[in-house]
């Protein structure tokens, strides 16, 4: 599998920055329609009378709904760069680790095995 570890960890941050950026917009508008529906028992802008109750029954509940999904998006959006620099780590390690295996091997055996003159060998699945 290729896979560029440097790549995975650059863009494991960059995500988790769009993460940490997401729950401050969101905070920031949640701040924002605080504000603006009166907060602390005050009349909402859209009135108490019978209409303005009902519209606040369902704004309220759409407003709430979307405060929750976008919290759990900035966590997730967070966590997935934490993932991906985690994966990156992991496949320098891993190739760091083969490497060193190789290194080894190719010492243990350097010299002693030699390939027979003409022969050929090709990676190619041959058709019959």
């Amino acid at each position: 599998m290729d896979s560029d570890p440097k790549v995975l960890k650059d863009e494991g941050f960059n995500m988790f920055t769009v993460g940490q950026n997401f729950a401050k917009a969101t905070k920031s508008l949640q701040d924002g329609l605080t504000s603006l529906e009166g907060g602390n028992g005050a009349t909402p802008p859209w009135g108490d009378d019978d209409i303005g109750e009902k519209f606040g029954v369902v704004y309220e509940g759409l407003r709430d709904g979307m405060y929750q999904s976008m919290g759990s998006l900035a966590e997730r959006l967070a966590g997935m760069g934490i993932a991906f620099t985690k994966m990156g780590v992991a496949h320098e390690q891993n190739e760091a680790a083969q490497e060193a295996v190789w290194r080894e091997t190719t010492a243990e055996y350097d010299g002693e095995v030699k390939m027979a003159t003409g022969v050929h060998f090709d990676r190619r699945r041959q058709e019959p």
